[in-house]
């Protein structure tokens, strides 16, 4: 099927830019509002770790994962939705335990996202539409409530909401960083060097390492690459070769934009503004322009965030929501509509209460990134792969230098989340 999927549509068609861009989008979202908060109060060592491991912590690992999906010989089954890959390399009992992990590693993302949104928007009401007496109760069942029914309506609906908002998002973070340009302040760098605390360097190896969840959760389309690679496998939509060149083409627009956004944001904003959002759980969109007096930036990049911020929420908590369903199902045998139907809505009121309480809570979503969501996906896109490369004959061809990159990548980031705990 590989072979006649790779040579029956070699040239790129409209479909593939749809792929690519939807890629970018996932990509591109709330994670990298955080990026310039962290390298803004960390210092600028963590921006020349960006630029060295962007290619190793993001293309690579994303590329060896579709091949694993796309030599996947499992035929597809209509009845399981959730995770259609990696079916047969793993029995009944472990394609249960994918989808578990699935919901484990991703439901927090959600969380983190869910945060940062009612933040946004709180920060965007209070400070530049200056609305005071604002219940952080009320206004975070607001949001989730609609964000809820967004989800209620069905995937198409999710997508079509998704893509009215990746493209301008994409397209405005761009145009950010461009009208940053006039701003730049080369002594932002050099002064965030001198604030920076001096330490051994064993201690800057260390905070280097710790750093790794949050560039490998900010750089991750991994929920999205299934899906990718169930369209390419269909015969005459490209194969595996297409599917690659989907995900390097992607991938460049991506390490471009990312690049170049957070360069204009360290080069535009003086450390002392990163401290102030870090300390207030900010996104740097919610304080980029602060200093500068009234423009037109200063209401647009907060709203653009909140944007962001609710495509990347609907974009991971569809298959979330999809995959409990799935797994709630087949633990009770339930079988008829109605019963399915009922479990939905049981699954969809639990997620609404436990995600209300977590925002109201407002914890450090930073922490969150760092410590719990990183390392998780980084198990996913980079521990689970590998292991099967390793492990399973029919994926030999794909083991050498470039897997155990991966392989090394996963671990240093997975153990930064041991070191934490412990």
């Amino acid at each position: 099927m590989t072979k006649e999927t790779a040579t029956s549509r070699p040239q790129w068609t409209p479909k593939d830019t749809i792929w690519m861009m939807g890629v970018y989008g996932a990509t591109v979202g709330a994670g990298t509002l955080f990026l310039p908060v962290e390298i803004g109060t960390r210092g600028p060592l963590v921006f020349v770790l960006l630029l060295l491991l962007a290619i190793p912590l993001a293309l690579v690992p994303h590329v060896l994962i579709t091949r694993v999906f796309m030599r996947d010989q499992q035929g597809l089954d209509s009845a399981d939705h959730t995770l259609p890959l990696f079916g047969s390399f793993f029995g009944a009992k472990g394609r249960q335990a994918m989808k578990l992990f699935f919901c484990v590693a991703h439901y927090p993302v959600t969380l983190v996202y869910a945060v940062s949104l009612v933040n946004a928007l709180s920060h965007f009401l209070s400070e530049r539409l200056h609305i005071s007496g604002i219940n952080r109760g009320a206004l975070t069942l607001v949001v989730l409530f609609i964000l809820h029914l967004v989800l209620s309506k069905g995937r198409d609906k999710v997508v079509s909401t998704m893509s009215a908002l990746a493209l301008p998002f994409a397209i405005a973070i761009i145009v950010i960083a461009a009208t940053q340009i006039p701003a730049w302040d080369f002594s932002n760098i050099t002064h965030a060097w001198q604030q920076t605390p001096s330490s051994s360097m064993g201690n800057t190896l260390k905070d280097l390492w710790l750093t790794l969840p949050l560039i490998a959760f900010s750089l991750c389309s991994a929920p999205l690459i299934p899906a990718l690679a169930s369209w390419y496998r269909e015969p005459g939509n490209g194969g595996e070769k297409q599917s690659i060149r989907v995900i390097r083409r992607a991938y460049a627009l991506i390490l471009f934009s990312i690049i170049f956004f957070v360069l204009s944001c360290i080069l535009s904003t003086p450390r002392e503004t990163f401290e102030m959002a870090k300390a207030q759980n900010l996104n740097v969109l919610s304080v980029i322009g602060g200093n500068g007096g009234m423009s037109a930036i200063l209401y647009l990049a907060p709203f653009i965030a909140i944007l962001g911020m609710t495509k990347s929420f609907l974009g991971i908590s569809m298959p979330v929501a999809e995959t409990f369903n799935a797994l709630a199902s087949d633990l009770f045998h339930l079988k008829r509509n109605s019963q399915i139907k009922q479990i939905k809505l049981v699954i969809s009121v639990l997620m609404f209460i436990v995600t209300s309480i977590v925002v109201y809570l407002n914890p450090d979503v930073i922490n969150m990134i760092e410590t719990v969501c990183g390392p998780l996906i980084a198990i996913f896109l980079f521990i689970i792969p590998t292991w099967l490369i390793f492990t399973r004959p029919a994926l030999q061809p794909l083991r050498g230098a470039l897997s155990v990159m991966v392989m090394i990548s996963g671990i240093l980031t997975v153990s930064a989340l041991l070191y934490s705990m412990f």
